[in-house]
C-alpha cells in the first residue's frame, strides 16, 4: 500500500495560499456594500439654548376650530420680544398653567408676542383645538406636527417657556410649572421692565 507523502499535504497549502486573500478581499468588500452609510450633517441645531440664536420655524396654525391653511414663521415676528409657551393638551401641568400664560398674555401682550407651540405626540389636532377652545387661548398657536420645533429648541418635557429677546437670542428657558412672580419676571427682563 502506496505511502502518502508530505507532497499531499503541501499541495492543500498551495491551493490555499491564493485563496485566502481572495476570501478576505471578498468579505471586507461585503462589509463596505452592507454598512450604513453615514448621514449628513445636520444645519439645524437641535438644542437651542439660553444664549443662543433662536433657530426660525414656520408651523402651521391652530386655533379653536383646528389646524388652518395659514403658516406662521418666527421670523415674522423677528425684532419683537417673543414669549413661547410649549404644550401638549394632555398634559397635566400645561393644563394648570394655562390660566397662568393668560394672564401673562393679559398683562404684557401689548409688549412682547406670545406663541404657543403645540406638540403632537399622542394627540390630534381636534384634540389641541379642544384646549384652546376650553382654555379660551387667544394668542398665535401653532402645531408642531413631527415635533421638529421641540427638538430645535430643546423641549424634552412639557410645559416648556422659552423667552426671546428683540435681537433673536434666548434670553430665557423654564421647564414644569412655574409661579406667575418667576415667568413675570423672565418677561419684564427682556422689555427692560
Amino acid at each position: 500500500m502506496p505511502r502518502k507523502g508530505r507532497n499531499g499535504g503541501r499541495n492543500v497549502f498551495r491551493v490555499l495560499i491564493p485563496i485566502i486573500p481572495a476570501a478576505l478581499l471578498v468579505a471586507f468588500i461585503v462589509y463596505l456594500i452592507t454598512i450604513p452609510p453615514n448621514p449628513p450633517p445636520t444645519t439645524v441645531p437641535t438644542t437651542a439654548s439660553q444664549g443662543d440664536l433662536a433657530p426660525d420655524f414656520t408651523l402651521r396654525i391652530i386655533d379653536g376650530e383646528g389646524l388652518k391653511d395659514q403658516s406662521f414663521s418666527l421670523s415674522e415676528v423677528k425684532g419683537r420680544p417673543i414669549f413661547i409657551d410649549f404644550i401638549h393638551e394632555w398634559c397635566p401641568h400645561c393644563n394648570n398653567m394655562a390660566s397662568t400664560i393668560d394672564r401673562l398674555h393679559s398683562q404684557y401682550g401689548d409688549r412682547v408676542f406670545f406663541i404657543t407651540v403645540a406638540g403632537s405626540s399622542n394627540t390630534t389636532p381636534e384634540k389641541t383645538a379642544e384646549y384652546i377652545r376650553r382654555h379660551h387661548i387667544s394668542w398665535t398657536t401653532v402645531y408642531d406636527d413631527g415635533l421638529n420645533v421641540f427638538r430645535q429648541f430643546g423641549v424634552r418635557g412639557t410645559p416648556t417657556y422659552i423667552v426671546i429677546g428683540p435681537n433673536g437670542i434666548i434670553v430665557g428657558k423654564l421647564e414644569g410649572e412655574q409661579p406667575y412672580t418667576v415667568l413675570e419676571q423672565l418677561v419684564k427682563n427682556v422689555i427692560g421692565g
